[in-house]
């Protein structure tokens, strides 16, 4: 007979395991052995990626108190084209697109820290964009990329970006990667990007200001539809 200790452990394990407290997967340490110059890796990192599209959980604190808490529908593509969409409620509060410098609104309520962390968010995602002229050197377990105004810290054996500290208009901005997640969707779909891994949690902080990014889905180089990059007030209502 099975002893009712045995079952109890049994049980607690399952109740464990679904409720997702079993051993996270880590990123295989493919590039362990490997002695990569920057190229490699810059190479390596970005890949065939010109566009990225996250559905996100977004929270913003001031001094420590929140300011901001919405989901979001985040677009990414190269060169430095952002477009930003916030829900509450699955409803759309408002849309913001930041194109060849300049920034629209859909709603016309703006705030210029928005326009910030917007930029930043794209730094933190393209970070191998914009280090021209870059150094690096191996510290420890980690590859240090250094330029003017940057220092990026990436996990020797992952490739995957661990922290950034960028220095901008005399103002500084640290950025946090933590929690890595395989690109699911592509895996299931056996897409290009099967055996990506990305960052699936990006804290952002500068000044009083934090920002937490939590993505919840990624896509890479998703279609992009008529109205991803039209000019704010062309497409969209807000409410």
């Amino acid at each position: 007979m099975v002893s009712k200790k045995i079952i109890t452990s049994y049980f607690l394990f399952l109740i464990f395991y679904l409720f997702g407290c079993a051993p996270k997967i880590a990123p295989p340490p493919v590039y362990k052995n490997a002695d990569l110059s920057l190229e490699e890796v810059i190479t390596i990192a970005q890949g065939d990626i010109n566009t990225l599209k996250a559905i996100a959980d977004i929270n913003i604190e001031e001094d420590n108190t929140p300011y901001l808490s919405v989901s979001a529908s985040v677009l990414l593509k190269k060169p430095s084209w952002i477009h930003i969409r916030l829900y509450r409620y699955g409803i759309l509060t408002d849309s913001f697109l930041i194109k060849d410098d300049v920034v629209h609104s859909v709603s016309g309520r703006w705030n210029t820290k928005l326009e910030e962390f917007g930029m930043e968010l794209y730094q933190s995602v393209f970070w191998w964009e914009g280090i021209e002229n870059a150094q690096m050197h191996k510290q420890g377990t980690e590859y240090v990329i250094r330029t003017k105004n940057k220092e990026i810290r990436l996990d020797k054996s992952t490739l995957l970006p661990k922290s950034q500290k960028i220095t901008a208009n005399s103002s500084k901005i640290f950025i946090l990667y933590d929690e890595p997640k395989k690109d699911a969707v592509s895996a299931s779909q056996n897409k290009p990007g099967a055996d990506f891994w990305y960052p699936s949690v990006i804290r952002i902080e500068t000044g009083a200001y934090r920002l937490t990014v939590k993505i919840r889905r990624l896509f890479i180089n998703p279609p992009l539809e008529e109205n991803d990059f039209k000019a704010a007030g062309e497409s969209e209502e807000c409410y």
